[in-house]
């Protein structure tokens, strides 16, 4: 899965100036093959470190200046990340100048994946719980659908 961090865009589409697809598939600036292969399923767009549209990719290109533009159908099988907190690591930190990121659907997908540390944040799902901590200790937690958490907070 391709995250694409859409701040401005995505205001463009609430103000109906532009449609969301062309808020999250629109081009984006040297995204390798290699990524594309790995990851490029689907694309999923982020504003306000939320989940607003997620597109099943269909194909790509690659304009003279290495700009890449997906196209891409909504995807009903992601739908459900649709309103859900940005599944890979926020944006607004410091250090998250780049408007993309790369995450592996395993991690989404229900299953166990083992933490790993990718020098800005660790990492860990657990049967479709899925949590990222950051270096500066702030915390994202991704719930199955359907499924309850309780919050315990250590004293003081």
């Amino acid at each position: 899965m391709i995250l694409t961090h859409v701040p401005n865009s995505w205001l463009e589409v609430l103000n109906g100036q532009r449609t969301p697809e062309s808020s999250i598939l629109r081009k984006w600036y040297k995204v390798s093959d290699a990524k594309i292969e790995k990851y490029g399923d689907v694309v999923a767009g982020i504003h306000d470190n939320t989940v607003v549209g997620v597109y099943d990719v269909t194909g790509w290109t690659r304009d003279a200046d290495e700009w890449v533009t997906f196209t891409g159908t909504p995807s009903a099988a992601w739908a459900h990340l649709i309103g859900t907190p940005n599944p890979g690591k926020p944006w607004g930190v410091r250090g998250m100048a780049r408007p993309i990121q790369y995450l592996d659907t395993s991690v989404l997908i229900n299953g166990t994946v083992a933490a790993e540390d990718d020098g800005t944040a660790r990492r860990a799902v657990i049967d479709g719980f899925a949590l990222v901590v950051d270096n500066d200790g702030s915390a994202v937690l991704s719930v199955p659908a359907g499924r309850r958490i309780t919050v315990l907070t250590n004293a003081a």
